[in-house]
């Protein structure tokens, strides 16, 4: 695969400027695959996707820097909100724009109109990169009119949208600790998203804030505020299974025996140090306990830890090791093979400080399976057993995600689903609204919805022949939300297990009940 590079450029806002760039590439044989510009959002900035083998990328990367329209980096600059009073007389606004370009200083924001008197209140966002200027422009403007610096509040910030990208970049930066060379990526993927879904008529200043509300969101519950919920049910008296339920991103499920614990899921990496905080209080020794780790499919939220517990084997079907292994090659993986998913994948990935796992960790269940490319069913491709439980594992046709896996236990009614079945309605407030963002960043969650449906049909469907054959609820545990069981063809929480909120303080663990399904 041609390797693709995007490329932020700081363009002069003249004629000809991009066909200095578009020569460039052309020159060293690129093509340019995606190209974002909208000036009402910065004056600037262009993005630029570039598809060229990887010498020639570095070449274009060259020149382009050395006719300065390459920006490694995002300077601060002042923004300042002023509202001067100006005679309603023709021509009366010039001096202010004489002594705004003699400081050259850019207009980022104007707004003006008759209000029934001889004057108009102008007001102007200047953008400042030098802060020493400020008191000389001000001392210089009041001289012939009246001058007011306004303390605006949030909402007329947003009025202020040429200087997104400046504002975005530094807010993320701290927010992050990113790099120079991350914080550059992350404007990119979010101008990516941008294009998208200004294309479906989104307006601008949603899609900045629905971006801003996905990083703070996964920020802000880190270590007082990673409250889970974690659920607890003895299969067995060989088996106790845990959930454990995070604000946001994935669950992660843990079948605990004598001798092991095998992962299913692992959640945003990011929380790698609260999750191995619970592990240590729920497990003993569990850094030598966790040998298994099983994925319902290579999404992001629910691949986080595999590179951080590099004991564990890796268990997957080859389309979610192919999967893997594009992200850790730098290519697009299956979530990215459309600009919605690309966007959102690389945002997550750089929010959640995702590394993809070595491949050397990988066991590939279906490696000498002939497995079609591409299906609509649930095909049987493999099994594994913790202690007494034998689990069945099936690969869906890719509606969710291509490599979509559910594992099933018929003998003890349990089914681990991923996110092609989940109990949205068990969801928290504070969960639901988290689970809200990436619908209207990607579309839609589901690579193929249609394709989607079909898989979770087909899985209601081997529910209700399990529960139908064995007189009992199968237990069903979704990628997101409460464990939960179908009542009246409806998925509802399961009440059969002991629930418990984990807090600074930890959680009570002698309150715990052994809570027998048979």
């Amino acid at each position: 695969m041609m390797p693709r590079k995007s490329y932020i450029t700081q363009m002069p806002d003249k004629t000809g400027a991009f066909l200095v760039a578009s020569r460039i590439i052309a020159k060293h044989k690129g093509n340019i695959v995606r190209v974002s510009y909208n000036k009402a959002v910065d004056l600037h900035t262009l993005f630029i996707d570039v598809k060229a083998t990887a010498e020639n990328l570095d070449l274009i990367t060259k020149e382009l820097e050395a006719v300065g329209y390459l920006n490694d980096k995002i300077s601060e600059i002042n923004v300042i909100m002023i509202e001067i009073k100006i005679p309603d007389a023709p021509g009366s606004v010039l001096p202010v724009l004489k002594i705004l370009d003699n400081y050259d200083i850019n207009i980022s924001y104007l707004n003006s109109s008759e209000n029934d008197s001889s004057y108009q209140n102008f007001k102007m966002g200047l953008l400042i990169e030098n802060p020493s200027l400020i008191k000389m422009l001000l001392d210089d403007i009041s001289e012939i009119y009246q001058v007011n610096v306004i303390d605006y509040a949030n909402s007329e910030k947003n009025l202020d949208n040429t200087i997104f990208y400046i504002r975005l970049a530094n807010e993320m930066q701290k927010l992050l600790g990113l790099s120079a060379e991350k914080t550059m990526e992350f404007i990119s993927e979010s101008n990516r998203i941008l294009q998208m879904l200004q294309e479906k008529g989104e307006n601008p200043v949603k899609v900045f804030d629905y971006i801003r509300r996905f990083a703070y969101f996964i920020c802000e519950h880190k270590g007082a505020n990673f409250k889970t919920d974690i659920e607890k049910i003895r299969l067995n008296p060989e088996v106790t299974l845990y959930s454990i339920e995070p604000p946001c991103g994935s669950n992660t499920y843990v079948l605990e025996t004598i001798d092991e614990l095998v992962l299913i899921d692992t959640g945003y990496a990011i929380y790698a140090e609260e999750m191995f905080a619970i592990f240590s209080r729920l497990f003993s020794g569990w850094e030598k306990r966790i040998t298994r780790i099983y994925i319902t499919h290579a999404d992001v939220d629910h691949c986080g830890l595999l590179s951080k517990v590099s004991r564990a084997r890796i268990y997957l079907n080859q389309k979610s090791a192919d999967s893997l292994q594009r992200q850790r090659k730098g290519v697009p993986d299956y979530r990215e093979k459309n600009d919605f998913g690309l966007g959102y994948s690389k945002l997550s990935r750089i929010i959640s400080g995702y590394t993809p796992p070595d491949s050397r960790q990988f066991e590939i269940v279906d490696q000498d399976l002939n497995i079609p490319l591409e299906h609509n069913n649930l095909v049987h491709i493999g099994d594994f057993v913790v202690s007494n439980l034998k689990f069945e594992i099936f690969e869906g046709s890719g509606g969710h995600l291509y490599g979509e896996m559910i594992f099933v236990c018929r003998e003890h009614r349990i089914i681990f689903t991923g996110d092609n079945l989940v109990n949205i309605h068990g969801f928290s407030s504070e969960r639901a609204e988290f689970n809200s963002l990436a619908p209207f960043l990607m579309r839609s969650v589901n690579v193929d919805s249609e394709k989607a449906t079909q898989m979770r049909n087909l899985i209601l469907k081997l529910i209700q022949e399990i529960e139908v054959n064995d007189h009992q609820s199968c237990i069903i545990c979704g990628g997101h939300g409460p464990v939960s069981t179908m009542i009246g063809g409806k998925i509802v929480k399961f009440d059969g297990m002991e629930k418990f909120m984990d807090d600074k303080s930890g959680f009570p663990i002698e309150s715990l009940k052994s809570l027998y399904s048979k």
